[in-house]
């Protein structure tokens, strides 16, 4: 009689460890799966579309709102890309003197982490308060003393602030990826440049 009580009770552990053996490989197997999964997604950044300020879609795209495109805007100048703003009507981000013909405006559509034409004649030492006043002026379209010293005579600003202009955008749809500074063939490799590249396009 205690012989089988004592099979009993071994049959049954022999059947716990069973049970919990085949659990624990269905939990892994799920683990592995998931993580299959993560590795395979690629991050949204890694997309490049490649070519000389010329580029299309590859699928690097997301609808975004003014939460995303503000935080880029003001991180454009102590990172190395550039912002590129399709559909805004009527008026660009603002108007440039240009330097060619000073007696000509441009009109400006891009935010360059590389244009030096941002920087006023005259600047204080707090380069960061430079950049802040500029790019406050051109999204809020809110100009300080600063501004109207460093850039009254070579910007102009819309008549409508970029944020106003963004707001009423029914959709906004934010396109990445990179470019190269030069695609000419003698240029080493080496040598050429990557640029990181935010295109918003806005749907009215």
């Amino acid at each position: 009689m205690e012989n089988a009580v004592d099979a009993l009770k071994m049959a049954g552990a022999v059947l716990i460890f069973v049970l919990a053996l085949s659990l624990s490989i269905t939990s892994f197997s799920e683990a592995r799966q998931a993580s299959d999964v993560i590795l395979d997604f690629k991050d949204r950044e890694t997309e490049y579309i490649n070519g000389d300020f010329y580029y299309e879609a590859t699928g690097t795209e997301r609808s975004v709102g003014l939460e995303t495109i503000i935080p880029s805007i003001y991180r454009v100048y102590n990172e190395n890309y550039r912002i590129v703003f399709e559909g805004l009507e009527g008026e660009p981000l603002y108007y440039r003197k240009n330097p060619s013909n000073p007696t000509e405006m441009e009109e400006i559509y891009v935010l360059n982490s590389d244009d030096d034409s941002k920087n006023p004649p005259r600047q204080s030492q707090d380069l960061a308060q430079n950049n802040r006043t500029f790019l406050e002026a051109i999204i809020y379209g809110k100009t300080d003393a600063n501004f109207d010293s460093w850039y009254g005579n070579t910007v102009r600003l819309p008549s409508v602030s970029l944020y106003d202009r963004l707001k009423s955008a029914t959709q906004i749809i934010e396109y990445l990826g990179v470019y190269t500074t030069t695609l000419n063939p003698e240029v080493p490799d080496s040598m050429k440049q990557e640029k990181r590249v935010i295109t918003y396009r806005i749907i009215n």
